[in-house]
């Protein structure tokens, strides 16, 4: 009796080790898990790289596709104020840029300085060379941004570029030139105008990034049967932090932090340029990978006050990217709340987890690192950038 009982507690042990065995199987082959043993490594065509965004994001974009105007072929702005509005001000940018006491201007002659000094990409001709092809839109009704910025914004581009962008100001149709504050997807979690919660929109058949990769990468503006939605659990994490440590040990850091007091009484969030711990990605799987072509890259980047996996998950870029045979990486931000030292040390808090889009990583300076290749946030992209175009191995 003894014996069997023995036997019996074996079977039971082994019973549940297979069990736990299978359990762990389907974690691992789960598509919720944050890596397919690639990481951001996809071997994508480094000569189709595009970006975009909304509100500061699309600020950052704007920023991002000027200072490497040699390598990004096209960008996209929602609901953003237009290049240099703030001009490395807060103050500024609270009151002309958002608050509307202004009218913000097409600073291309400032983009051309910039070039000829070397801070962004050489302009040959005084226009850009890769990047031709840009999309803006602007609703009248966003409460937030100055309504005056899109057509700053097209100006800017139309002059930068040599080629006028595509302008959407919404379409009375769907109610979207009533639309608020946010970008627009027919996967929108907010309603079209009034206020916002999560900034991205439902008005009606308006889909913004249908709207931006279309003209980024040509086609016309597709058929929405061919919008593919993509599960949520579709969309992958990719851990940040690899990629901060190596911008700051390139020295791209917080004004200041040659002090070693000021490094070592800055926030976590500041020292880390208050980018998060982990962005997201989405590979379209079927279009993209070993043994297919090279597919193209398109980088979104979340605004202010939103969740930055919401928005990867919702904001419809990805119901597009098998269509474009695109993988679409979003980057994410940190909110930074106000830190005990920030009053000694003059730094600038970050509550709402926005894009240094008027330089907030340079307090104090009024300096345009912000808007130049050196830019730490945007040197953080940039090795996204070539994470996500290395070859496979």
């Amino acid at each position: 009796m003894e014996g069997e009982a023995k036997r019996d507690q074996v079977r039971r042990r082994d019973r549940a080790y297979r069990a736990l065995l299978i359990v762990a199987s389907l974690a691992i082959c789960s598509p919720t898990q944050a890596d397919d043993n690639h990481g951001l490594r996809r071997g994508a065509d480094p000569k189709q790289v595009s970006i975009s965004g909304l509100s500061s994001g699309a600020a950052m974009a704007l920023q991002y596709a000027v200072a490497h105007s040699s390598s990004i072929i096209g960008v996209g702005s929602v609901a953003g104020p237009t290049w240099d509005c703030a001009e490395g001000d807060l103050s500024r940018a609270m009151q002309v840029c958002l608050k509307g006491q202004g009218t913000p201007q097409a600073k291309t002659d400032v983009a051309r300085q910039f070039a000829a000094a070397g801070k962004v990409d050489s302009l040959p001709g005084n226009t850009t060379s890769a990047l031709k092809r840009s999309f803006v839109f602007q609703s009248p009704q966003d409460d937030v941004i100055n309504p005056r910025s899109g057509q700053a914004n097209v100006d800017f581009l139309t002059a930068l570029t040599g080629v006028a962008p595509e302008l959407d100001q919404g379409h009375s149709n769907d109610g979207s030139e009533r639309a608020g504050h946010g970008i627009i997807s027919p996967d929108g979690t907010d309603s079209c105008s009034g206020f916002g919660k999560t900034f991205v929109r439902r008005c009606g058949a308006e889909d913004n990034p249908a709207e931006i990769l279309s003209t980024i990468y040509g086609g016309g503006m597709p058929d929405p049967s061919n919008r593919k939605a993509v599960p949520e659990a579709d969309v992958w994490e990719f851990e940040q932090q690899l990629l901060i440590d190596a911008v700051r040990n390139e020295g791209a850091s917080v004004s200041g932090d040659y002090v070693w007091w000021y490094q070592a009484l800055q926030s976590t969030e500041r020292q880390n340029l208050d980018l998060a711990p982990r962005g997201y990605i989405y590979v379209p799987t079927g279009v993209c990978g070993q043994d297919k072509p090279p597919c193209r890259v398109h980088v979104a980047l979340h605004g202010c006050a939103q969740d930055p996996k919401l928005f990867a998950q919702k904001s419809g870029y990805n119901d597009w990217a098998e269509h474009y045979r695109t993988i679409i990486v979003y980057p994410a931000i940190k909110a930074r709340q106000p830190w005990p030292w920030d009053y000694v040390l003059g730094a600038e808090p970050n509550p709402l987890g926005c894009w240094d889009w008027w330089g907030y990583l340079d307090p104090g300076t009024g300096g345009d690192r912000y808007l130049t290749k050196d830019a730490p946030q945007l040197k953080f992209i940039e090795r996204i950038i070539a994470e996500v175009t290395k070859p496979l191995p």
